[in-house]
């Protein structure tokens, strides 16, 4: 059966993404800021990946009373420039809303939660797509989310952290977060060059063949990791202390041991839990 209420009669699996433009603005900013110091360049194509189609919804931004008329238009050709780039993707789609900027407050969106919902609505009552994914972290979407479920739409939800409710996160199917490992593998591949991550795995060695250890991380029930020196390639080798049930080591390697460690105690507690919370490092005695 086809037509408009016979559902898709295509690929079997048909997915699509639903992209607020503000929020993925201000989430590879903040992560980048917060990790390289520099906002995320995303690469769209690879924010893509195999979904069919993709909208984006975003407005011109608003013009500010500080705002000189070559800076208001250095901006607003720079928006435009990005919808037009995204409009020459295959499957990709812009949609315009409107902005305001007010004194104290910032620039506002308008119409843009509109534009999503019924878009969302459509084609999940259509049956155009068999799963969406949803890149925002606005409560004000959770009605929405809510809707579509019920409506038997698998629905994944790609969420700010610290900047979205356990509400919209439960509505969903499946929740993920758009942390540091999501943007960094939807970066550009200049960012990628200039900005390097640490590299995480499970491994069989306790300890690096010309590893020098060199410290230690404390947890609530005693020495949790190891770090070491590895004196061929100069990069820093964290370890689990223990191995788990498998008998593998959790290593994080990298050459500023700083991110290392961070990065190293983020993927620590989604694996281990609590117990991988804030570990204490200390440097063993010379």
């Amino acid at each position: 059966m086809s037509g408009m209420y016979g559902g898709y009669a295509g690929p079997k699996e048909v997915q699509y993404l639903f992209i607020d433009g503000e929020q993925l603005r201000r989430t590879a900013e903040e992560v980048g800021f917060d990790w390289f110091k520099k906002s995320i360049d995303i690469d769209y194509r690879k924010l893509q990946g195999t979904c069919q189609k993709v909208f984006f919804y975003d407005c011109l931004p608003a013009r500010t009373q500080a705002d000189t008329d070559e800076t208001y238009k250095r901006k607003r050709d720079a928006k435009e420039a990005l919808f037009n780039e995204l409009r020459a993707i295959a499957g990709w789609h812009v949609s315009q809303g409107l902005a305001k900027h007010r004194k104290r407050v910032g620039q506002e969106q308008k119409e843009v939660d509109i534009l999503i919902a019924v878009d969302m609505l459509t084609h999940t009552y259509r049956r155009n797509m068999h799963r969406l994914t949803f890149l925002s972290g606005d409560q004000d979407f959770a009605p929405l989310l809510e809707a579509v479920v019920r409506e038997g739409m698998y629905v994944e939800l790609l969420y700010p952290e610290r900047h979205t409710s356990t509400d919209l996160m439960h509505f969903a199917d499946a929740a993920t977060p758009l942390d540091v490992d999501r943007l960094y593998a939807a970066a550009t591949e200049d960012f990628q060059r200039s900005h390097g991550m640490p590299t995480r795995s499970f491994d069989l060695a306790g300890a690096p063949q010309d590893g020098v250890w060199v410290e230690q991380g404390q947890g609530q029930a005693g020495p949790f990791a190891k770090v070491w020196h590895e004196q061929t390639s100069g990069l820093f080798n964290i370890k689990t202390a223990h191995p788990n049930a498998s008998g593998q080591y959790f290593t994080v390697r990298n050459r500023d041991l700083a991110l290392g460690k961070r990065y190293f105690e983020m993927h620590a507690r989604q694996i281990f839990g609590p117990q991988a919370a804030s570990l204490d490092w200390r440097q063993l005695a010379a």
